[in-house]
């Protein structure tokens, strides 16, 4: 058993990508299912916009259903920011801004 933190990821691809893929170097439980990963791929390379969501479903349905994982709980992340906060170059791909808060955030006087 395992126990890791995987940040949200910005879309489908980059979270299932990175954590459940069979290639990924994180993928943490060594899952490998070859539907799984077939459909990954096709719908990374599908222009059809209601498509791809449809491939991305059925890999979500996939990893529910048969992937490796336990799920025990979600993050609630709240940031709150004031007028006083001069944000530069933010990132919200992460929370406090892709972890550089300290780097980006400047307070004006």
């Amino acid at each position: 058993m395992v126990m890791c933190y995987s940040s949200g990821r910005a879309t489908a691809d980059w979270m299932l990508s990175t954590a459940y893929a069979a290639d990924s170097p994180w993928n943490d439980t060594f899952w490998k299912h070859e539907r799984f990963n077939m459909l990954l791929r096709q719908a990374r390379a599908e222009l059809n916009e209601a498509k791809r969501c449809e491939l991305y479903m059925e890999c979500q349905r996939i990893l529910h259903q048969e992937g490796g994982v336990i799920i025990p709980m979600f993050a609630n992340i709240v940031e709150v920011a004031s007028r006083r906060l001069n944000i530069k170059n933010p990132a919200g791909n992460w929370e406090m801004h892709g972890h550089r808060a300290a780097e980006r955030w400047l307070f004006a006087s």
